[in-house]
């Protein structure tokens, strides 16, 4: 689907090479992939990460995905097909996760943080092609209640300061 590989057990390993071609533009895993390893290593016990939501079969939840730690929102539908009483709540989450990255006022999204005790926010090329740059602005301001702990050349993930 992305590059040829030899066979081999890491199934995150195609990431290195390939690129992803979302409906918002070409996503190099790359640089993803590099992040996701960071996490991997430095990240302990099971915090909860702030990332961008697409619809199924997409490129979102992919650091939950990697690594296994939870996400504000996985993919709509499983959840909505586990949760089949609570889908009001799915949706209020991806609501959420979308106001999170496009709203540019950082106290809406602290309290979204807060709501959800989020402690890792991902702030990539998914998110930058997903939601666009008025809500990610807030990023690039010192917020008191973040910390950038890993930055690459398409990726910075944040540490929500307790």
């Amino acid at each position: 689907r992305f590059v040829a590989l030899p066979e081999g057990l890491d199934g995150a390993a195609y990431m290195a090479d390939a690129v992803y071609q979302d409906e918002h533009g070409p996503l190099t895993l790359r640089h993803d992939y590099e992040a996701i390893q960071w996490l991997r290593e430095h990240v302990e016990g099971t915090p909860v990460i702030m990332e961008g939501h697409t619809p199924a079969y997409r490129w979102g939840s992919r650091y939950s995905v990697y690594t296994g730690l939870p996400t504000v929102i996985g993919w709509e539908w499983h959840q909505k097909q586990q949760r089949w009483r609570y889908q009001a709540e799915v949706d209020r989450r991806i609501q959420d996760v979308r106001r999170f990255y496009t709203d540019p006022d950082p106290q809406a999204a602290q309290e979204i943080a807060r709501r959800y005790g989020v402690r890792y926010v991902v702030v990539g090329e998914l998110e930058r092609a997903t939601y666009g740059p008025a809500g990610l602005a807030k990023f690039e301001h010192d917020l008191p209640w973040l910390t950038p702990v890993y930055r690459n050349e398409a990726v910075t993930i944040y540490q929500v300061r307790p």
